[in-house]
């Protein structure tokens, strides 16, 4: 901490968003020649119980040993997502807990995606930038990583009792401490008040009798994917128009003032606008995230035999991190069937591969390891 404080005093004119992007940058290029692969709960499960040697299966423990040879010898890792943290603090078992935590910070490599509100926010700020008038952009892989400590998302200690020049020193250095911080030591730092687990049925319910409601009016799957992808866009067309005022004022130098009633018309143009680009052009390879979870919304609107279940939401945040920046994503049946449907062959769109079952995992692990 000591040597923290001294850099950041040596650099005052470092703000504290500028220092936060560079390490997340850094983060990037480090894993630029790694494989990324997303495992989901029942995953992370198999591999904690053969570590526990509760699993004593052959394909668990080939399936293990080829994970940890091939974090080992840096070819890949495993990053988790904010959803894999919420399901690992649904163990009740402080034993198995800290065993699974202690499982992905030696898989993970301490990397896991930043929040899906981020990564959308990102998606946009690239591809927006992408067609304006910036030179050079960093690779949107790049900019969607972080470190365990803050699979949450980034937080940092404002309103302290220390002048400005200060706080910054202290807000930098504590990043630092966060940024290395093991998941092992945070979830050993919440012991038994770890928060109530996060229950999606009343929001599935809800979700339910609105399809339901509304089923007459769904007759093909793109009108239930155009309704899902404007309901998604719809709540970040506001960020949309942020970061177009922000590009005008760099470009310009000028100052934007515009009315909340200008606001408001910009963000209808803005989501009508990108609603068309999805239904009309390949914007979703660039944005992948929403396009993943309308997709998979959609899909179970237009099955009118099947009702969403709570852990269908985790699945579709699960598929929406895995597909959009992992080479693989191992997971459910269920799951890989849904996406590998051929009305949206998401496993295609992003050249992810999909895998349910143990032994297809370790044959296409075998052959990452030859």
């Amino acid at each position: 901490m000591e040597l923290s404080f001294q850099k950041h005093a040596a650099e005052p004119n470092v703000s504290l968003d500028e220092y936060v992007r560079n390490c997340t940058i850094e983060l990037g290029k480090s894993l630029e020649e790694k494989i990324p692969i997303y495992l989901d709960q029942r995953y992370w499960i198999i591999v904690r119980n053969v570590a526990l040697e509760r699993d004593i299966s052959s394909d668990s423990k080939k399936l293990f040993n080829l994970l940890k040879k091939l974090v080992k010898n840096e070819k890949a890792f495993c990053p988790i997502s904010e959803s894999v943290f919420v399901e690992l603090l649904k163990q009740e078992d402080i034993n198995t807990r800290r065993a699974t935590a202690k499982i992905i910070d030696q898989l993970s490599l301490g990397v896991t995606l930043a929040t899906e509100k981020l990564r959308v926010g990102t998606e946009l700020a690239h591809f927006l930038y992408s067609h304006g008038e910036a030179k050079s952009l960093y690779p949107l892989n790049w900019l969607v990583w972080s470190k365990l400590s803050y699979v949450l998302g980034v937080v940092h200690p404002t309103k302290t009792v220390f002048e400005q020049t200060q706080e910054l020193i202290i807000q930098k250095s504590f990043f630092d401490h966060m940024w290395d911080m093991s998941l092992t030591e945070i979830v050993d730092t919440l012991g038994d008040s770890i928060p109530p687990a996060l229950n999606f049925d009343k929001v599935v319910e809800k979700l339910n009798w609105g399809n339901a409601a509304h089923s007459d009016k769904i007759r093909s799957f793109k009108q239930a994917y155009t309704s899902e992808i404007h309901g998604g866009l719809s709540l970040f067309v506001g960020t949309a128009r942020k970061i177009l005022e922000e590009m005008f004022i760099k470009g310009t130098g000028k100052s934007l003032n515009l009315s909340k009633n200008d606001q408001i018309k910009h963000e209808k143009e803005l989501l009508n606008f990108f609603t068309n680009a999805f239904l009309k052009t390949d914007i979703s390879k660039k944005m992948p995230t929403l396009h993943i979870h309308s997709s998979c919304h959609a899909a179970v609107r237009w099955d009118k035999t099947r009702k969403l279940e709570g852990n269908d939401l985790f699945d579709f945040h699960h598929a929406a991190g895995a597909l959009s920046y992992c080479d693989a994503f191992f997971t459910e049946k269920p799951l890989e069937t849904l996406l590998k449907a051929k009305h949206i062959a998401l496993d295609q769109r992003y050249e992810c591969k999909v895998f349910s079952k143990v032994s297809e995992v370790i044959e296409y692990l075998g052959k990452m390891d030859c």
